[in-house]
């Protein structure tokens, strides 16, 4: 039963991933209509929140049950940590090393993050 437990929040995590990747590729087309910069870096702050959930997702979602609650609690604190951390570089990357334009970027970045609020609303469990 844990098994089916942790399929199941693994399966509703990457389904965020995908309503989160498919908001990237709208963001992304919105942004050609103004610049291709623009585009590229409404892109870049999207897929540096999608990253970051993915990796916290699968992390976190490999153990489950109550025999493994210290495996749960500890993957958990090491999904959120380099979750956090990978943002953290990504950010720097993106601001350091790519020809972004900051706002943008930052917009695609929020867009994606608000998006988990409402993710509830879009994704029913099965």
């Amino acid at each position: 039963m844990s098994e089916s437990l942790a399929k199941q929040g693994r399966k509703q995590a990457y389904k965020m991933v995908l309503l989160q990747l498919g908001i990237s590729v709208a963001l992304v087309l919105i942004g050609l209509l103004i610049s291709w910069q623009v585009s590229m870096s409404l892109g870049v702050g999207s897929l540096i929140v999608i990253v970051a959930h993915f990796v916290f997702a699968t992390i976190v979602f490999r153990k489950s049950g109550a025999q493994a609650a210290e495996a749960v609690q500890k993957a958990f604190k090491i999904g959120e940590s380099l979750k956090i951390l990978l943002t953290i570089g990504l950010l720097i990357f993106a601001f350091t090393v790519l020809p972004v334009h900051p706002p943008s970027l930052l917009i695609g970045y929020v867009i994606i993050v608000l998006s988990q609020w409402f993710a509830p609303l879009i994704i029913k469990s099965s």
